[in-house]
């Protein structure tokens, strides 16, 4: 039997739509890796996981249900190993995680948290609002309605209206920013990190896609201070290049798919998932 002993649980279908099937191979895939070095890996549901006595040595988590994540910080304070943290997960619920990330510092567009019962047309014109993203703000994304891109403050109110009448009391409306889009993956405690332009190819490693050494220095850095800041291990994030060369983090993901680059991400993390292992001090014998 090996000395580490995982339970790996899967993102509920509700918290991935139109993403189920990568979602499942990605964990899927670490999961393997996992099993090559030698770990006794147990794979769960969210359901199975709320209900179960866990008792391996690491977490590996994509849920997102309340219960989960209160399972998950439990385990964590607990001192087992948790990836990723279920107070990183919480985190990445759209109202708190801009919060943090303005108190940060991280360049992130212009957002307001609202409430969907409020008119926010005269503060959003005050700022200069034109086209922006209105997305649910209070728990994580059930549908793909849960987003609307808008073209002006009028249909942005209009969305507000239809998150209220669908029980959404909370959203999140952020400036909309134009320019290249560069999608990131990364893994904080390891220091790994990808970055490409996706619109030009769909591959990470082709030469056409590859970032500029010092824009992709300034992307990785803000990506690794934004997970820092939320405390997410695995993650995925969007960024936008605009006109003027800055840089803004539009988007971060507690671990994503990884679909582009899916065998070297699960390689990666399972390297992470090893190196926390081996140095943590929690041992199976203690439970």
């Amino acid at each position: 039997m090996s000395d580490i002993s995982i339970a790996a649980v899967l993102r509920a279908g509700i918290f991935s739509p139109n993403h189920i099937a990568n979602d499942a191979a990605i964990l899927h895939a670490v999961v393997a890796e996992l099993r090559k070095r030698g770990c006794d890996v147990s794979v769960y549901s969210e359901d199975e996981f709320v209900g179960a006595d866990i008792r391996e040595d690491v977490v590996l988590a994509m849920c997102r249900g309340e219960r989960a994540i209160a399972k998950l910080q439990s385990l964590e304070d607990a001192g087992r190993i948790v990836m990723n943290s279920g107070y990183g997960i919480e985190n990445c619920i759209r109202m708190i995680m801009v919060r943090l990330l303005e108190k940060a510092g991280i360049p992130i567009p212009c957002s307001f948290v609202v409430d969907t019962d409020v008119d926010v047309r005269k503060m959003l014109r005050k700022a200069g609002f034109g086209a922006c993203w209105v997305k649910k703000g209070e728990a994580p994304l059930h549908h793909l309605e849960d987003i609307a891109r808008c073209r002006h403050v009028e249909e942005a109110q209009e969305i507000l209206h239809e998150f209220f009448f669908r029980h959404i009391s909370k959203a999140v409306v952020s400036r909309a920013v134009e320019g290249e889009k560069i999608r990131c993956y990364g893994i904080l405690s390891s220091g790994t990190f990808h970055a490409f332009l996706p619109l030009r190819t769909p591959e990470g490693d082709d030469a056409a896609n590859a970032l500029p050494p010092d824009l992709y220095g300034k992307v990785k850095d803000i990506c690794m201070k934004a997970a820092e800041v939320l405390q997410v291990d695995v993650f995925g994030a969007d960024m936008v290049l605009d006109g003027q060369g800055v840089c803004h983090l539009v988007n971060f993901d507690d671990w994503p798919s990884f679909a582009p680059i899916r065998k070297q991400a699960a390689r990666a993390i399972a390297k992470a998932v090893m190196a926390r292992a081996r140095k943590s001090s929690y041992k199976r014998k203690s439970l």
